[in-house]
């Protein structure tokens, strides 16, 4: 086989003539021309073979070797002796009006799946930013038509398109983002989940405590259970027994201050998960307050109801806690309380469900390093083409 059939093979280019190359430290420039055959005229449908000139034309193709590569292509314009007119050569590589190839761009979409920087990534394969956004603007990631059977949703700070929140629909079940809406008020909501036609289809709504989302998984989701995710109950109980550290420390010496902001990880750990040394220091802090002492055996408490085996279980040992919490009488805890008396109905619901908000939450992780990389997106069909990418 000749020299010329491997480096088009190389370089996916059928009928390739290199006429010379040449390699520098960080650029390479191949010259070539195409094989000389005949051409359908775009304008009348005759074939001719007639050359009319020669144009040449420098693209920018994908790195070779990690050098930036330059095709000099000598490109023919062909003359139709039936209507008179000029036109170009077929060459697939190339888009029309374009000076860089395909391939490259394909390329630098493909980089963006990763969690990177568009100006990073422009530098790397050497195309300006620009460029890629307008790749980025002609992918096209259409409305979803069919909701899935475990749906979760929450917010993320977005700024993007005039508003402050995004919303993020996410399939747990399939680890994967369902849409990214422009917002989260209800309004908007409502008008895009009205457009689908399975909403009884629905099984599990995940949310975090919102009404907003209650709201709607109540009125457009009949069939679903409404979940809260369990993170954002536990929370509360960390709270109160921090607010509680916090309160007893002020009236320390400043030794002991210092010594309890320390140790407050033992305070928050699972009794279970301390080695003998925690658990001896555990103990010498709740011997110096009753309140203290009260709040992390509440905590401990909690955390067992957290580990209940299904709903039955989980009901029984929140009854008891709540009882426990009321019969404490600290004030740490009347926002728990309060949320419990509120959302406790989906709270127990999670015990008969497998799914949670983790994957979503971790997303949102995702869609924060996205946008701190770009310094934030004005363009909402941007953020969302450049979110989505990074799931494709």
């Amino acid at each position: 086989m000749p020299n010329n059939d491997f480096i088009s093979n190389i370089l996916e280019i059928k009928d390739l003539i290199i006429t010379n190359v040449e390699s520098y430290p960080e650029e390479m420039h191949i010259y070539f021309k195409i094989e000389r055959r005949d051409h359908v005229c775009p304008c009348c449908g005759a074939v001719t073979n007639k050359v009319h000139d020669y144009r040449p034309s420098i693209i920018k193709d994908a790195p070779i070797m990690g050098k930036n590569t330059y095709l000099h292509y000598s490109k023919r314009r062909y003359h139709c002796d039936c209507c008179g007119k000029h036109f170009n050569e077929n060459f697939a590589l190339l888009p029309k009006h374009c000076r860089i190839t395909t391939r490259l761009n394909f390329l630098a979409i493909n980089m963006l799946k990763a969690v990177q920087n568009v100006s990073a990534v422009a530098q790397q394969v050497g195309i300006s930013p620009s460029t890629i956004f307008r790749r980025i603007e002609d992918i096209k990631y259409p409305k979803p038509s069919v909701l899935p059977q475990v749906l979760s949703i929450d917010e993320f700070k977005g700024n993007a398109g005039g508003e402050k929140f995004q919303a993020i629909l996410t399939d747990p079940k399939n680890h994967k983002i369902f849409d990214i809406l422009p917002s989260r008020t209800q309004y908007k909501l409502k008008d895009y989940l009205l457009e689908f036609q399975n909403r009884k289809d629905v099984r599990y709504f995940i949310i975090d405590m919102n009404y907003v989302y209650r709201d709607i998984a109540e009125t457009y989701f009949p069939n679903a259970n409404i979940v809260i995710d369990r993170f954002h109950v536990v929370r509360y109980i960390t709270w109160a027994l921090e607010n509680v550290r916090k309160r007893i420390q002020k009236d320390m010496h400043p030794s002991k201050r210092k010594y309890f902001k320390r140790s407050r990880r033992i305070l928050l750990s699972h009794y279970w998960m301390l080695n003998s040394e925690n658990k001896q220091a555990l103990e010498v802090m709740l011997t110096q307050s009753h309140d203290l002492a009260v709040a992390y055996y509440l905590k401990e408490q909690f955390y067992d109801f957290m580990e209940s085996k299904d709903k039955n279980e989980a009901y029984k040992k929140l009854r008891k806690f709540i009882l426990a919490a009321q019969a404490s009488e600290l004030e740490e805890f009347n926002a728990t309380l309060t949320m419990l008396s509120n959302w406790a109905k989906y709270i127990l619901n999670s015990f008969d469900c497998s799914y949670s908000n983790g994957f979503t939450e971790g997303t949102n992780n995702k869609i924060k390093v996205i946008k701190r990389n770009a310094y934030g997106y004005r363009n909402f069909e941007n953020f969302r083409n450049r979110i989505l990418m990074t799931s494709a």
